[in-house]
């Protein structure tokens, strides 16, 4: 164990050594998704990198801790322990919480699908979905996962308000390419959030899925910092006008929305 200069061991915990089972579990644990609910012991093996006996005792294991559960056909998927866990989240719950009415009351309204999201860990996190009464409704970005910062209308509208450093970092990694009308060039991209920071809004069209755009608006917390985004979901001609600008009843109905959050959290 490294100490520190009085022999101690840091409080963060940062000198520890890992515990590697622990990291394996968890390694496994993030194998599934909305759209891998259910997975082989090959599938686990395959996503978390490791051999098939060492995959069999961490699964095991965690079935019996009820954290994993197993089909009569020998795939795995998570239980509602999970869930139990999820609630217990303090980032993003209490704004989930309080923005649920005004999500649902948009969706009524517009029809279309609404997001919520969040910055958590350098990631633009999805933390809930409404669905309007739209024929085509949004299923991109499912609560709990992440979205490329260069990519959609939220994503880029939270990487726009990041604290300069961090932003700056970010977009110095490859920049991933969804479509192709993503934008993939950080002197463009940064254009592109000079423009939504001097806007108050965000708008993509066809660059996370072709045919359909985005709309997005941020949440301030009290100090008028920007806590989350907002943002409108469904086929390109319904959120834009054809000169590719936003459909101003929307936007603000948007705003609205993102102001009642605003107020509610007070």
């Amino acid at each position: 164990m490294t100490l520190n200069e009085r022999g101690i061991a840091k409080r963060d915990g940062s000198t520890l050594a890992r515990v590697r089972s622990v990291t394996r579990a968890i390694t496994i644990l993030k194998c599934f998704s909305p759209a891998r609910m259910y997975l082989t012991l090959g599938e686990i093996g395959s996503g978390a990198g490791l051999d098939a006996g060492t995959a069999r005792r961490l699964l095991v294991t965690l079935r019996d801790n009820g954290v994993i559960g197993q089909t009569p056909d020998g795939r795995y998927y998570l239980t509602m322990q999970m869930m139990r866990f999820a609630s217990a989240v303090p980032e993003g719950r209490s704004l989930r919480e309080v923005a649920q009415d005004h999500l649902r009351a948009l969706a009524d309204a517009t029809g279309l699908t609404v997001l919520l999201s969040v910055m958590q860990d350098g990631k633009a996190i999805c933390i809930d979905r409404q669905h309007g009464d739209s024929p085509v409704q949004v299923r991109w970005w499912p609560v709990g996962e992440a979205m490329p910062l260069n990519c959609g209308a939220a994503p880029r509208l939270l990487l726009a308000h990041m604290p300069e450093a961090e932003r700056d970092a970010a977009m110095e990694v490859p920049l991933t390419a969804m479509t192709r009308h993503s934008t993939t060039n950080p002197l463009a991209l940064k254009e592109q959030i000079d423009a939504i920071r001097a806007q108050g809004w965000s708008v993509s069209t066809d660059d996370v899925v072709e045919g359909l755009s985005a709309l997005a608006a941020p949440v301030r917390g009290a100090d008028g910092t920007v806590i989350g985004a907002v943002s409108l979901g469904g086929l390109t001609a319904a959120i834009v006008d054809d000169g590719g600008a936003p459909r101003r009843p929307l936007l603000a109905a948007l705003e609205a929305a993102c102001a009642g959050i605003g107020a509610s959290l007070l």
